[in-house]
């Protein structure tokens, strides 16, 4: 497989339209602009986000949005579908511009007493190997094993990560999105999954990984393990409007949205 082509900035664009002055919506009129923009299940929360705020300043441009897992986002992307794709996943050959990065969040139910996990510790529980929470330091129950769909980024990048080469045990359970992923972690306590940090909230509880926390600045000073990068990736360099606004995505403006939630690739 080709490696990646990674473009790392959009340079000398001049941004008439970008601003950090919150501009009230209004009546889209015959002059609205239409931009078609598809996230991974992973990377849905960011581009909310994203146009939320992007959109206020510009209220001439809407956004057309559809999310499902990488392969198939990826799919339609190369069909022609949509100009391009938010994913925290990117192995095949598009131009791709970094918006920040992302941390897999480790999850247990909130009940589960474990302070942390090492990277081995988490490989071994995922390929079945260690079947009990009191061998890893917690009670004596037994692990429920939680799993993202093929086809899913997370779930590849996980994989690249954690487990290399290795099978994820067969008696994993499947969760066909990240917000399933939340949901079934939270409602079985003995459980382990996994997910982007840009979905978690209080239901459930991010394990510590080789002693390291998942917070934005661990992610963004690369001392958390487990990270992947954020892209905008698509079949070719974007003009227009759709650089106007991956300009901004990578402006100051952009990245203090990115950092509510994930690492910018910049800070003031």
């Amino acid at each position: 497989m080709r490696g990646t082509k990674r473009v790392l900035a959009i340079a000398a664009i001049t941004l008439v339209s970008c601003s950090t002055q919150v501009v009230p919506a209004t009546t889209p009129t015959s002059n609205t602009t239409a931009l078609r923009v598809y996230a991974t299940t992973a990377a849905l929360p960011l581009l909310n986000d994203l146009i939320r705020q992007y959109a206020r300043a510009n209220p001439n441009i809407t956004f057309d949005i559809q999310s499902g897992n990488y392969a198939v986002m990826l799919e339609r992307l190369l069909a022609g579908e949509t100009a391009y794709l938010l994913t925290n996943h990117l192995p095949v050959d598009l131009w791709a511009a970094p918006l920040g990065q992302d941390g897999i969040a480790i999850l247990v139910h909130p009940s589960n007493p474990i302070v942390g996990l090492t990277t081995e510790q988490l490989r071994r529980i995922y390929q079945g190997h260690i079947a009990n929470w009191r061998s890893v330091g917690g009670d004596d129950r037994e692990v429920v094993v939680i799993s993202r769909e093929d086809g899913s980024g997370t779930r590849a990048e996980f994989e690249r990560l954690v487990m290399g080469e290795r099978r994820t045990t067969r008696s994993a359970q499947i969760a066909p999105s990240s917000a399933a992923m939340v949901a079934s972690v939270a409602r079985q306590p003995g459980s382990i999954g996994y997910v982007s940090m840009g979905y978690l909230d209080d239901t459930v509880h991010a394990v510590p990984v080789d002693g390291i926390e998942l917070t934005t600045d661990n992610v963004y000073l690369n001392e958390y393990p487990l990270r992947s990068t954020l892209y905008l990736a698509g079949l070719a360099e974007p003009q227009d409007y759709y650089r106007e606004f991956i300009a901004w995505a990578q402006s100051l403006d952009g990245q203090a949205i990115i950092g509510l939630h994930y690492a910018p690739m910049l800070r003031p």
